[in-house]
């Protein structure tokens, strides 16, 4: 019976004459830094989720009294205890607020998230030669996907850290035995910083799982019957029981038909030892073991997807949101058209796409994991499909001072573009048209000290501006509050169920609020009055009154301006 080629064939550069050739150092250099300079434009953004608020808050309240055992800017008593794992992330972007502002904090957190593309563009085998003009390429790409989850948020430190821990376990697969210890150290920094540590920690199971260091071959014919059997179970694993558990289905179904063996001749015992540390360090913060039951809990929460965005699924109504779909639909092309893809390679950025399918907030980690393989393959189809005529044409190489010089001008043109955008004037400006910034400084002249009722996304920036006092309610550390308060606060910002009790209940007689909401128009003709306008957020400071009113009340834009 015929065999599989050996994994040196599938997995190395042997694709034929046709085999991409490495290029000059320099011209690799200019690819990898234009591509890190282009992504910038993607990467670095301003204060545009809104919690960034809070943790600049929580991070000025740690380095002034230490970390908080209790929640520290609600009035609500939280049915959780409150776990403050990301306190390191707070205290360093507090720290660069404190030193250059909201600008700093956005230009490092964007070369943070370049960095991440960049690393990930690195992790490909080496001895599949990929030119580094397809790395480039698939880093602006899904750098641009990736940008709608990236910015000032610790999820950008986690799509690093998945990235170099994608990177140490393909440097491991080329052979290197001491790269598998840096994993400890990094994890026990990344378990102080997000709780996304734990996709890294996925991604090493996952790679223990399908590795087999054997060098038996197993015969096409059985190999593609497990194959099937994967895909079919895996299908109606995502149907049945939802995205998540698919993906968990795909690789248990691997390990247990394994079709095709993976890195013959490479020990497993490093990895799995440096792992086990990684994993085990990952204790070493706050919180401890319940950090684990923390996570859960946040993953497990039904009312997180109704009042997150980032917590649903995409919107592929969106046309950047279709990235997403361009993407996947390039990696199954390259697959078809190029030489035959690892088995592994297919596993993983099938359950990446399936955990983004799940939240768009996981786009950042589908990236990461896509970048490479778009790379490796992609070049490995053009060598094998393109016409010899332009693939001379295109493969004619500039010298390697020339392409420095191209790389720097787009380099430069990258952050013309992009700095302007991280100024500090910027960031005043942004953050006074996006955040209730006058209707604050109206609410602490006028209501100093009392309880405010607002979205959950405006409530970390009053946190932020009011941190003592607990004046907040809700605010995006969803996880913590429980289904109590959680419900509470759907119905007042939905106006349903015992709202006006509720109101009581909680003491709410002020409130800032976007001009259109439904909140404003019940609260109106329950008797509650405009005080203020604030024309560039299109938020309104409202009161409670004395009776409803007899007649329409005006508008809230003929309001006095805050």
């Amino acid at each position: 019976m015929t065999e599989l080629p050996t994994a040196t064939a599938r997995d190395g550069a042997g694709a034929g004459t046709d085999e991409p050739r490495p290029g000059s150092r320099a011209v690799n250099v200019a690819w990898l830094l234009g591509g890190f300079c282009l992504t910038l434009l993607f990467t670095v953004q301003l204060f545009r989720y809104g919690d960034e608020w809070w943790h600049i808050a929580l991070g000025r309240l740690i380095l002034n009294q230490g970390i908080p055992t209790v929640e520290p800017f609600s009035f609500v008593a939280t049915q959780h205890p409150w776990v403050e794992q990301q306190w390191l992330y707070e205290v360093v972007v507090a720290t660069l607020v404190r030193l250059g502002g909201n600008g700093l904090a956005s230009l490092v957190l964007g070369l943070v998230g370049a960095l991440a593309l960049l690393v990930a563009a690195l992790a490909v085998p080496r001895r599949a030669h990929v030119p580094k003009g397809w790395s480039a390429a698939s880093m602006v790409l899904c750098g641009l996907m990736a940008g709608m989850a990236l910015g000032v948020r610790a999820e950008t430190v986690s799509a690093l850290g998945v990235a170099v821990t994608l990177l140490i376990v393909q440097r491991w697969r080329d052979g290197n035995r001491w790269a598998v210890w840096l994993l400890p150290p990094m994890y026990l920094l990344w378990a102080n910083l997000h709780a996304g540590f734990i996709a890294g920690l996925g991604v090493l199971a996952f790679t223990l799982v399908v590795h087999r260091g054997s060098r038996s071959r197993t015969a096409p014919v059985a190999g593609d019957l497990s194959l099937a059997v994967i895909c079919v179970g895996a299908a109606a694993a995502a149907v049945l029981l939802g995205l998540v558990a698919g993906a968990a289905i795909l690789v248990l179904l691997w390990a247990v038909f394994r079709p095709v063996p993976i890195d013959p001749g490479v020990s497993r015992r490093p990895l799995l030892i440096a792992s086990v540390a990684a994993a085990a360090l990952t204790l070493v913060n706050p919180a401890g073991p319940g950090l684990y039951g923390y996570i859960a809990e946040t993953v497990s929460n039904p009312i997180i997807s109704q009042l997150v965005s980032e917590w649903q699924s995409p919107n592929f109504h969106d046309m950047l949101t279709r990235l997403i779909e361009v993407v996947a639909a390039l990696l199954v092309l390259v697959w078809l058209l190029g030489r035959r893809p690892r088995v592994p390679d297919i596993l993983l950025a099938t359950a990446a796409f399936l955990f983004t399918l799940q939240a768009v907030r996981n786009v950042s980690l589908f990236a990461v994991v896509a970048i490479p393989l778009l790379s490796e393959y992609g070049a490995a189809a053009w060598a094998a499909r393109a016409p010899i005529g332009l693939r001379r044409r295109l493969g004619t190489r500039l010298p390697g001072a020339v392409a420095l010089v191209a790389a720097i001008a787009v380099s430069a043109a990258s952050i013309a573009v992009m700095a302007p955008q991280a100024s500090a004037a910027s960031a005043a400006q942004f953050e006074q048209t996006h955040e209730p910034e006058t209707a604050a400084d109206y609410v602490a002249a006028n209501f100093p000290g009392q309880r405010l009722f607002s979205s959950d996304g405006d409530a970390g920036y009053l946190a932020y501006r009011f941190p003592t006092g607990r004046v907040v309610f809700v605010y995006e550390e969803i996880g913590i509050f429980g289904t109590g308060p959680l419900t509470d606060y759907l119905d007042i910002a939905t106006i349903s169920g015992p709202w006006k009790t509720l109101l009581a209940k909680y003491d709410l007689r002020h409130a800032i609020l976007g001009s259109g909401s439904a909140d404003v128009s019940a609260l109106l003709e329950l008797g509650w009055t405009v005080n203020c306008y604030e024309a560039p957020s299109g938020r309104v400071v409202m009161s409670a009154g004395g009776s409803p009113p007899t007649s329409p009340p005006p508008p809230p834009s003929d309001a006095p301006s805050c």
